[in-house]
């Protein structure tokens, strides 16, 4: 679950952890250096921003198609980096006014509340239960070597080139600088080894759900049916013209739907039962350019069968229409080619 759905809105659990994250590190380092305490406090919330402004520069052609975009997207990569380079200048700036000792505890606990909330809706419950004895460590001793330990777990859940992994890998590199004990890289490096060797041991089959075969007709006048005979992958997207964040990532599934990956398919389903009639979906398509197959789910016997009770929903089913992922809420064009990427590797 990326998106907590209330009604017909819906939350991305990232927010929700990051904001949880900084309120819980600024209670508990209320008794360190205040200074430094908001500093950091400022540092985030630039992070955010700057991160979530920076889908207007790397994504403009979207963005001015639909600016409600902005709501639900963000710079993706390219976004997080930009972040990185202006708060990295901004606490070079800062380094001789900066208390370093609590600056590391006030990122630690940052991290292990964003992974254990985040984890929490994903009901990854092992990995919550690592992230909550590294959180017990951490309030107990406040020693340094948490940080080696969470930047292990990062590389192995989310692998070296995710956001966290790379700023554990930086902190790190500041711990060495400000302290000059090599053995912090040392481990560091040892426990990453460890990782790759046991994401190797990990790699296994994705499970799969069992779905209602798909057999509807197209806003063309033809028969659509999902068969043993179509693309290894299929994106299925169910949507209404109503809704305003169908109309936010429209833009994205049609970039999408125009470059597609070698052996994927991508059709849309109309909840045409739960929507506002023909004129609306033509129009709807019109406006947005819509190239790749509409279907018409006119007794809503589809998006019952898939359990489909908000949207946008997105589902990635494999030759046997059994899926293997869903995204609830907008999905970005970025967001399914790393999805794409991620299956078409196992």
């Amino acid at each position: 679950m990326t998106y907590l759905t209330l009604g017909q809105v819906n939350i991305p659990i990232g927010w929700l952890a990051f904001i949880v994250a900084i309120l819980y590190s600024d209670f508990r380092n209320r008794h360190a250096d205040l200074a430094t305490s908001k500093l950091l406090e400022r540092l985030l919330y630039t992070y955010l921003i700057i991160w979530k402004l920076s889908y207007v520069l790397f994504s403009l052609t979207d963005f001015l198609q639909s600016p409600l975009s902005l709501l639900y997207f963000d710079g993706g990569l390219k976004g997080h980096l930009l972040a990185l380079v202006v708060i990295t200048f901004v606490l070079y700036q800062k380094r001789q006014v900066l208390v370093w000792e609590d600056g590391w505890n006030y990122w630690a606990r940052f991290v292990a509340i964003f992974q254990l909330i985040f984890y929490s809706f994903q009901e990854q419950w092992f990995v919550v239960g690592l992230w909550l004895v590294l959180l017990i460590v951490l309030e107990r001793t406040k020693s340094q070597w948490v940080l080696v330990a969470q930047f292990f777990l990062l590389a192995w859940i989310e692998g070296f080139t995710g956001v966290l992994a790379i700023f554990q890998g930086i902190v790190l590199i500041s711990v060495y600088l400000k302290t000059k004990q090599t053995q912090y890289l040392v481990v560091a490096g040892l426990l990453s080894l460890v990782a790759i060797m046991l994401v190797d041991i990990e790699n296994k089959p994705q499970p799969t759900t069992e779905r209602a075969a798909i057999d509807l007709p197209t806003t063309t006048g033809e028969q659509y049916r999902l068969t043993e005979q179509d693309q290894t992958l299929t994106v299925v997207n169910f949507f209404a013209t109503w809704c305003p964040p169908c109309k936010a990532e429209m833009p994205h599934l049609q970039s999408f739907a125009q470059t597609l990956p070698t052996g994927v398919s991508i059709v849309g389903i109309n909840l045409t039962a739960r929507d506002d009639g023909e004129k609306a979906l033509a129009d709807f398509m019109d406006t947005y350019k819509v190239t790749y197959p509409i279907l018409l789910d006119e007794t809503d016997a589809v998006g019952t069968a898939f359990q489909v009770l908000s949207i946008p929903t997105t589902v990635l089913l494999n030759t046997q229409g059994e899926e293997l992922e869903r995204i609830v809420g907008p999905v970005s064009e970025d967001g399914l080619r790393q999805l794409i990427k991620k299956h078409q590797a196992d």
